[in-house]
């Protein structure tokens, strides 16, 4: 059994030596949920720097284009319209005193004489207006009251021009000259300002576009520094938490699979993964005491009847299979907490990532379109890593599941049950497990079920669990060869069931790829499995197993032909002690016989 004191002398010296721990070893030290925290933490700085300048560019461009736009815009749209309409008036003046020297007649010259006086009366309203503007800068005020004192000037000189010009054409035109420096003056301070709101627009351009030229590699070097940053964390924490736990899981499975010469490394750590570690170690030791004990007792027990050897060791392996269990769920536990954070931080990050390039869309729109592919594909890598990080969680997070599955064993009451019923009950559940995960799945589903089956002693809940399993096995790999064949290929399961008087027999056959000869005495042992990585734990099997012959005293064999059919056989004794005969006989069976139905 486990010595909890054991526990408190982790990473102890060998040899009497101290062992010398390099500086990442602090690091190794730390929680898995510090490291996990500091990591998304990082990513968020990062992410969050990004975002806070390029609002801040954007609010600062938004300011600058407004004013570009509307105010400056406007202001020199203003002036245009009040020039072109003092060259106008000037030009109807100028022709007026032409047509009059030229001796046009008063009434032809009198329409032209109101339509001059109202264009005067109406510029000295726009350009009063033009003077009140609010948006006026200090310069433009004092220019626009000197254009006011000129423009008053102007217009006195206009209007005696023309009202001279109605009785003496001669001193008209001789008036016209002071008019025309008049209005040319006028003019100028027009064309002045107008040049000025001209200039301050193009400073304003100049800045607006050196602003965006800096936001660029802001962007540009902050999101590699940041790719960077997050990659080099990324990395620490991969080496300091993925590492150890691939090699732990490993010394499990061979520490599972019956080997005691395991070297459990990583128990000089001061985190959970040290903790995990020393827990192994000292079921190692415990379990090469106990596999010593139960030598002892097989030597003594080789005097006694074969019955009673059979039962001792359905004793040692189920003692063995407890304390596995036990040791399995705490590590589980252990693993479980950090592994939330990785999900969770990785979903996260990625949602903050998606909000930055909605905040830098409109700084993005400005850049030339090498700079946005080579940003768009740095975005996206990260995306990719960030993906990467929550599939591989979820992936470990599966394993801790499967993990703490494992170790809960049988735990049902022993009831008289129809078995029929428990097959139809496991397809429907199975069905309508796999509908809910995929909408577009489908598979024929046959039934060939013994109709004079008599209720059998056994767990149901347990039974059904094996049932789900192998339906489950039969759906993917028929699915998957439907995938991979095309619409042609019909995916089928059949489930059969006989009565076979002393015990029944349940055949569980799909029409999928088929296993490899050479993987089939491996299928039943931990953490193998034949999907790829992501869809499976290797558990599913072994736990199964495990209840048909450990728990029920049946047996369990699998028959298959590549690229034909897979076929499970279950056998389950009417009685709930096994005998060593029965298994044997059905283990040890040829292989025709198993394929016969």
């Amino acid at each position: 059994m486990f010595q909890a004191g054991t526990l408190t002398e982790r990473a102890a010296p060998r040899n009497g030596r101290p062992s010398a721990r390099r500086v990442p070893g602090r690091f190794d030290d730390l929680s898995l949920r510090i490291k996990t925290s500091a990591a998304a933490v990082v990513l968020l700085v990062c992410l969050l720097a990004l975002g806070a300048n390029a609002y801040v560019t954007w609010t600062r461009s938004t300011a600058g284009l407004r004013m570009l736009s509307q105010d400056l815009v406007a202001k020199q749209k203003a002036f245009s319209e009040v020039s072109d309409a003092v060259v106008a008036t000037h030009m109807e003046i100028f022709r007026y005193v032409s047509w009059a020297s030229n001796g046009v007649s008063p009434k032809l010259l009198k329409p032209l004489y109101g339509r001059i006086r109202r264009d005067l009366f109406s510029l000295s309203d726009h350009i009063s207006v033009l003077a009140g503007r609010s948006d006026l800068t200090r310069r433009e005020q004092a220019s626009l009251q000197r254009l006011l004192a000129r423009w008053r000037d102007a217009k006195s000189k206009a209007e005696d021009t023309i009202e001279v010009g109605q009785t003496d054409a001669a001193m008209a035109t001789m008036m016209l000259s002071e008019t025309d420096d008049s209005f040319e003056a006028v003019d100028a301070d027009l064309a002045s300002l107008s040049q000025g709101v001209t200039a301050e627009a193009d400073r304003l351009s100049n800045k607006l576009y050196a602003d965006a030229e800096r936001t660029k590699l802001i962007i540009i070097v902050g999101t590699i520094a940041g790719f960077l940053v997050s990659l080099l964390v990324a990395l620490a924490v991969g080496r300091s938490i993925v590492g150890p736990i691939r090699s732990i899981t490993d010394a499990m499975r061979r520490l599972s699979g019956g080997e005691t010469d395991v070297e459990i490394g990583h128990r000089d750590r001061r985190d959970e993964i040290g903790t995990m570690a020393e827990s192994i170690e000292l079921f190692r030791h415990n379990i090469i005491e106990k596999h010593a004990a139960e030598q002892a007792a097989r030597d003594a027990a080789e005097k006694t009847l074969g019955e009673l050897r059979a039962t001792q060791q359905q004793l040692v392996v189920q003692q063995k299979m407890a304390a596995l269990g036990q040791l399995t769920a705490g590590i589980a536990h252990e693993i479980k907490n950090p592994l939330n954070f990785v999900n969770n931080f990785a979903g996260l990050s990625h949602e903050l990532l998606d909000e930055l390039k909605e905040t830098a869309a409109p700084a993005f729109a400005s850049l030339d379109a090498e700079t946005r592919a080579e940003i768009d594909e740095t975005l996206l890598m990260l995306t990719s890593n960030l993906d990467k990080i929550a599939e591989h969680g979820r992936r470990a997070d599966g394993i801790v599941r499967s993990m703490l599955l494992h170790s809960r064993g049988g735990s049902g009451e022993w009831q008289s049950a129809d078995l029929n019923a428990l097959v139809e009950e496991a397809l429907n559940l199975a069905y309508h497990g796999a509908r809910a995960q995929d909408q577009n799945f489908n598979i024929t589903m046959e039934r060939d079920l013994d109709r004079d089956l008599k209720p059998i002693e056994l767990v149901p809940q347990d039974v059904t669990r094996v049932f789900l399993n192998l339906i489950g096995n039969g759906f993917y790999a028929a699915t998957k060869r439907k995938a991979e064949a095309g619409d042609g290929f019909r995916p089928v399961l059949s489930v059969a069931t006989r009565e076979l008087g002393e015990a029944v027999e349940i055949r569980i056959r799909d029409n999928g790829a088929g296993i490899p000869h050479e993987i089939r005495d491996k299928l039943f042992q931990p953490f193998f499995t034949t999907k790829p990585t992501g869809d499976g734990t290797g558990l599913g099997l072994s736990i199964s197993h495990d209840i048909v012959t450990q728990q029920h005293g049946g047996a369990i064999a699998v028959e298959s032909e590549e690229d034909r059919f897979t076929e499970f056989t279950v056998r389950l004794p009417r009685r709930a002690a096994r005998t060593a005969q029965s298994t044997s006989s059905f283990r040890d069976r040829p292989e025709g016989e198993a394929r016969n139905r």
